[in-house]
Parts: structure tokens; C-alpha cells; sequence
């Protein structure tokens, strides 16, 4: 199956399981895109749909347009057979009708949480700036260090020979390296870490907390431009050189504005949602019987939780 059909198929998923391509009637001032039927999809409907996919979704539909032309057949496929089952009366089926009650309830609430809490939530320029003020503290950004390295790993149940000839083959690569020969390239060549060998080694920028604690302290200890000694880890022997050092640093009110207020925003968010749900709660009746969750007579045959079988 191609990456193409692949994609187009999570995206179907995705509109089919979430907000899917309403059977709206058309608006008179609307391009009518397709119609089967009575029902009829417009331009706006169908680019409102691409636009509430994931980003990553999105830039999929805008690298490869003939997606477009795939969703489009789909909605087409489904309104046939929606028109179809209607004309069998499969609307007044049970599990059907259970089902669109829940979609139904869904939308819903949806729609209403959007009224009550995303429309009404909102962040001033000046709690913004107060926040920034009374929690500096937050936003100062780490000493950082970016750096290369070579493994030279050992097997989890190493004796002292295996450790012993890791390190040995260790300062081999290291007097290469103190002879002039490029890091990257002995990183590529000899490295047994495969998520930066392919990169000459290079980790990137990182602050303290981030490597195991043998490797940190060696690297921050470092000089830029300087080769450690092979630092030994649980995983086994590194060579590691410093490229470059950033000290801590104060970030400035420009810098984190728009987190600081996406922060705020949430904050308020489910504030405006819990109150908006207590309320619910004291109005309208509400049973929950948490016990049946851990009920294992409950559980699929073919549940996770069972091992399998061999």
C-alpha cells in the first residue's frame, strides 16, 4: 500500500470518527463542491473540514492534492450509502439510533463548551505582563551545552574483559581524534549510538537533568572545543567533545508572552469547565459506579492484560 493511500486512509478515519463531513443544506451564497441527492457539500464546508484536521494532517492534504480529490469521492461514497440505508429504515435501528445520540451528545456539548468556556475565557496584556513579573524565576533558561559523542557500548551482563576492551578501543578512537582526524566522521564510522552516529555524533544543545548523571558531569566540565577522557556509563564508553556552551540565561517578556498567555488561557479554561461541571453535577442527576472498572468479568476475551499466547 502507497505512503498516499496510507495517509488517506488515517485522514478518512480521522473525519469519520470526529467531526465528519456534515449533510448540510446548501447556502445560497455557498459554491455548491458536490451534491447526491438533496444533500449537497460546499466549497467552505469541505475546506472547514481540512482546515479541523491535525496540522500534520493538514500539511499532508496541502504536500499531495490529490487527497483532496480522495476525501471528496469518499463523502460522495458515504452519502450514497447514507442515502441508501435511510431508505431502508436504517436509522430506526437500535444500535444506530444509540449511536447517534452519542455523536449527537458529543456535538453538543462540544458546541456548548465552546460557548461557555472557549468564547468566554480571555487574558489581558496586563495579567500577562504581571504574571512575567511575579514569576521570573520560571523563565530563566538553563546553562546548555551542546556536544558530540562516541559509544563504544558493552552488553548489559558485561564482564570486566568486555569493559576492559571497550575502554581500551575507547582511547583508540580518542588518539585518533587528538591526532587531528574529524569527530563526525569517527563518529560515523565507530559509534554504537544509533540515534546520533548518523549525525556525527552531535546531541545537540541540552541543559543538566537531561543525560545520565556520569555523562553530565563530564560534559559540563569540559572546555568548548575539548575531548574527554572515555567517560564510562551504564551504557558504555564515551568520547565526548564540547562544541559550544550557553550560560543561564533570563528570557526576555517578548520571548515568552504567547506561553506565558497560552498558560493563562488554560488555566482559565478549565476553571470556567470544572464550575461549568459542579453545577451540571448539582442540576441534573448523576450515578457513577467506578467499581465495575476493575469488574475483570468486564474485559474482552482477548484483553491486554492476558498473556500471550505462544
Amino acid at each position: 500500500m502507497g505512503k498516499s493511500k496510507v495517509i488517506a486512509i488515517v485522514i478518512l478515519m480521522v473525519l469519520l470518527t470526529g467531526v465528519s463531513f456534515g449533510w448540510a443544506k446548501d447556502s445560497a451564497e455557498e459554491k455548491v463542491l458536490a451534491q447526491v441527492g438533496q444533500y449537497k457539500l460546499t466549497l467552505k464546508q469541505f475546506n472547514d473540514q481540512i482546515r479541523s484536521l491535525p496540522p500534520q494532517l493538514q500539511m499532508a492534504v496541502q504536500r499531495n492534492p490529490q487527497l483532496k480529490k480522495q476525501l471528496l469521492d469518499r463523502w460522495v461514497e458515504l452519502t450514497l450509502m447514507a442515502l441508501e440505508a435511510r431508505k431502508e429504515n436504517m436509522q430506526d435501528n437500535p444500535e444506530v439510533k444509540k449511536r447517534i445520540e452519542d455523536m449527537t451528545n458529543a456535538l453538543l456539548a462540544q458546541h456548548y463548551m465552546k460557548l461557555n468556556v472557549s468564547d468566554k475565557a480571555n487574558v489581558s496584556d496586563k495579567e500577562v505582563r504581571d504574571y512575567y513579573n511575579k514569576h521570573k524565576s520560571e523563565f530563566v533558561q538553563p546553562e546548555q551545552v551542546r556536544a558530540r559523542h562516541i559509544l563504544v557500548k558493552v552488553p548489559a551482563n558485561a564482564d570486566k574483559k568486555q569493559w576492559e576492551e571497550a575502554k581500551k578501543k575507547a582511547l583508540e578512537i580518542r588518539a585518533k581524534l587528538l591526532k587531528g582526524e574529524s569527530f563526525a566522521e569517527l563518529a560515523q564510522k565507530y559509534s554504537d549510538d544509533p540515534g546520533s552516529k548518523a549525525r556525527g555524533g552531535d546531541l545537540g544543545y541540552f541543559s543538566k537533568g537531561q543525560m545520565v548523571p556520569e555523562f553530565e558531569k563530564a560534559a559540563f566540565s569540559l572546555k568548548k572545543g575539548e575531548i574527554s577522557q572515555p567517560v564510562k556509563t551504564t551504557f558504555g564508553y564515551h568520547i565526548i567533545k564540547v562544541e559550544d556552551k550557553k550560560p543561564s540565561k533570563q528570557r526576555s517578556f517578548n520571548e515568552v508572552q504567547q506561553e506565558i498567555r497560552q498558560k493563562l488561557l488554560r488555566e482559565k479554561q478549565i476553571k470556567l469547565r470544572e464550575e461549568i461541571v459542579a453545577n451540571l453535577k448539582k442540576k441534573y442527576p448523576v450515578k457513577v459506579h467506578e467499581e465495575l472498572l476493575n469488574n475483570s468479568n468486564s474485559m474482552p476475551n482477548d484483553s491486554f492484560h492476558k498473556k500471550p499466547k505462544k
